[in-house]
């Protein structure tokens, strides 16, 4: 199912319990996805949205690709995180010279500098 808002009804899954949910996480990836792919073909139609994948190392939910420049975004449920978080984000940095930001979107309300090109700023404001 491609609606988050809908999905999330029909499994009865609400505010309360959501972050307990196995499905939570993927409704979020999801709820972001729409978002993103919504913004993109309002405001910046020359992008593409895109993820990142290296076979069982790292996985990067949403790359913004425009010309040859790009933004990776990690979407992330928790206010809180680690350095396995971040993991997938500096490897893409790494290995992606034109990427300009790298974005932890976490469920919290503080954005963080975390590094050169590497932020972990509140999900409702990278979707904003």
């Amino acid at each position: 199912m491609s609606d988050s808002g809908l999905c999330a009804h029909l499994a009865e899954i609400d505010e309360r319990r959501a972050s307990a949910d196995v499905l939570w996480g993927a409704l979020l990836e999801t709820y972001a996805a729409q978002n993103l792919a919504a913004i993109l073909e309002s405001d910046w139609p020359e992008a593409r949205l895109a993820y990142w994948h290296v076979q069982g190392r790292h996985e990067v939910d949403f790359v913004i690709e425009a010309g040859r420049d790009s933004v990776a975004i990690e979407v992330k449920a928790a206010a809180r995180w680690d350095d396995r978080d971040l993991a997938a984000l500096r490897a893409f940095l790494e290995k992606t010279a034109r990427c300009r930001v790298a974005l932890l979107a976490h469920g919290g309300a503080e954005t963080v500098k975390l590094a050169e090109r590497l932020w972990a700023v509140p999900l409702a404001a990278v979707l904003a």
